[in-house]
């Protein structure tokens, strides 16, 4: 036999157990030919964690086709569907469950290794990402960190503002250990803990309308320039709650921050309505600060995820956080700034 036709017999009987193969992983078989491989585990992954393919697609960056595409032929080489179809939800079969154990394990030892070798890299120093609202990154977090930090020398901190829209993917995406926050996350997978409170306060420059009087009343702001918030802001639902969807409505100026709100309020721009805890520790000379009536004390939460446990570094940080608030060091600013 010549070699070309032993080359072509091989290539026939290569290609047929392919085929073979490819049907076996098709046919609901139950034991599948094919392992699956890391982007099937991944996919697998974060459409458990997130709870939608959609949703999947933006924690990893990709298309929600792809993620389909990817799910569809996870399940064909399984031989068993991995989540229920119910609207735009997929809600995961008990075999899913079973495996996101197996799938979960591998990660943390991942994390471990990464987190190892990150210490090792800064001479055995831990880590520590913190997320925190606008409104507490002021003096609240500077504060405790500085507690923290005495108690926790050679420590690196990464700390970043976000917004309450950010704060499921920054925690989904592994980018934070620990956060606090105005307003606790409606999130299957993230857990929120009060840890104390603050309360609305009114910020204006000297010459505003409403710095000659002793306090603020929702009908105030009626009648003068203020500066509001988004309405799905925490702060936004809040003002909402308490001066009414008209009240809340009629601000002249809309910032994202209150780091801005207080900012405008010193051009003279408007009123700011921010928490106490946003106030700089020295205000700046003529302000006036003015307490809300009938205002609801704000909750300050602490926000970690349910899906690995809480790491030490972030443990003791939210004891600095706590002993601040019990100890109450927020400076009294009610009346004009010299």
């Amino acid at each position: 036999m010549s070699t070309v036709n032993k080359r072509l017999l091989w290539f026939k009987a290569k290609h047929q157990v392919e085929n073979d193969s490819i049907s076996a992983d098709t046919d609901g078989g139950s034991e599948p030919r094919r392992p699956l491989n890391l982007r099937q585990i991944e996919v697998f992954r974060a459409i458990m964690i997130a709870g939608s393919v959609s949703a999947a697609g933006r924690m990893l960056h990709v298309s929600q086709p792809a993620i389909s595409r990817v799910l569809s032929l996870t399940e064909s080489r399984l031989g068993f569907h991995l989540f229920e179809r119910q609207r735009t939800r997929l809600l995961p079969t008990p075999e899913a469950r079973r495996l996101f154990g197996e799938v979960e394990g591998l990660y943390h030892g991942i994390q471990r290794i990464n987190d190892l070798a990150s210490n090792l890299a800064r001479s055995g120093a831990g880590r520590l990402r913190i997320a925190t609202s606008a409104s507490f990154g002021e003096r609240l977090i500077p504060m405790a960190l500085e507690r923290f930090c005495k108690r926790n020398p050679g420590v690196h901190v990464a700390c970043r503002n976000v917004t309450y829209d950010e704060l499921a993917a920054r925690f989904l995406t592994g980018d934070v250990d620990i956060a606090i926050s105005m307003l606790a996350p409606d999130h299957a997978n993230l857990q929120a803990t009060a840890l104390g409170q603050d309360e609305l306060v009114c910020l204006v420059a000297g010459k505003h309308p409403l710095a000659q009087q002793d306090a603020v009343r929702a009908e105030d702001l009626r009648a003068v320039r203020w500066i509001g918030y988004p309405a799905a802001a925490p702060l936004g639902r809040l003002l909402t709650a308490l001066l009414g969807p008209e009240v809340a409505a009629s601000a002249q100026i809309e910032v994202h921050s209150p780091i801005n709100a207080i900012a405008f309020a010193q051009q003279g721009l408007g009123a700011a309505l921010v928490v106490g805890w946003s106030l700089p520790l020295v205000l700046p000379p003529g302000m006036v600060v003015l307490p809300v009536i009938a205002s609801t004390p704000v909750k300050i939460w602490a926000v970690r995820s349910r899906l690995e446990p809480l790491p030490v570094l972030a443990q003791r940080f939210l004891t600095a956080v706590s002993h601040v608030l019990k100890a109450d060091k927020q400076p009294s600013h009610f009346g004009t700034a010299p």
